[in-house]
């Protein structure tokens, strides 16, 4: 099972191609029963029967690996799909109907009418799905905010070790040397905080040593250190 869904994972663009080919072979298979009334006890519906259900198997499983909410997406649409190819076939429905009191004529046309519109909204669930399954940022909005996550990931870690190795660096000294008294009082409460050194401005641990030259990154207006929180909410 384990290997079975790293698999997929590994190949799941070749699911999701297989996925939209599908979408066009049902399109297919809908229009040919649309265009005439198929005898569902016939060895040709029974191919089409069996090819739709292989096509909506491979449309759930490139959708299912990838999480919850695009399966529940993707189970209305692959339910309105398999409607849209099954429904045209059945003909003894077809002729006058009596349901709670009312009374009307079915004809092929009206059934055609009512299919057509479960196919467009069964792919367009489908298309849904597919787009919060691989590509969901296409949903989000302009200006979107951006995570305090993705803010710092931006700005390299500082390695003093590694990064002072092959270079020619100034002496070294503690970040807490280059604060007032007031911030080194308040240093313990950050995880790291941003400082320029040789160009690039790093992530640099509280702990950590930088060379005298470098400057500590602050706010323009109050002149605060710009660093992240280590407990809570705290810049």
């Amino acid at each position: 099972m384990k290997y079975g869904l790293l698999w997929l994972r590994s190949n799941e663009m070749i699911l999701l191609r297989s996925a939209i080919i599908g979408i066009l072979l049902l399109t297919m298979i809908h229009v040919c029963l649309s265009q005439s009334l198929v005898d569902p006890h016939s060895g040709f519906f029974d191919f089409l029967h069996i090819t739709t259900i292989l096509i909506l198997v491979i449309m759930f499983i490139s959708i299912s690996i990838k999480g919850l909410v695009p399966v529940a997406i993707s189970c209305l649409g692959i339910v309105l799909l398999y409607g849209s190819i099954v429904i045209p076939a059945i003909d003894n429905s077809l002729g006058p109907f009596y349901y709670k009191a009312s009374t009307g004529y079915l004809t092929f046309e009206t059934i055609n009418y009512g299919t057509h519109g479960f196919f467009l909204l069964g792919v367009s669930m489908i298309f849904l799905g597919m787009i919060v399954a691989y590509k969901p940022h296409i949903l989000y909005t302009r200006n979107r905010p951006i995570s305090t996550e993705q803010l710092w990931t931006k700005y390299p870690n500082w390695d003093e070790n590694i990064q002072l190795a092959n270079s020619k660096t100034d002496s070294l000294i503690g970040l807490s040397n280059l604060l007032n008294d007031t911030e080194r009082y308040l240093l313990w409460r950050y995880e790291f905080i941003l400082v320029f050194i040789y160009g690039t401005v790093y992530r640099v641990s509280i702990y950590s040593h930088v060379p005298t030259s470098s400057t500590v990154m602050r706010e323009s207006k109050s002149l605060r250190i710009i660093g992240a929180p280590k407990y809570g909410y705290f810049i």
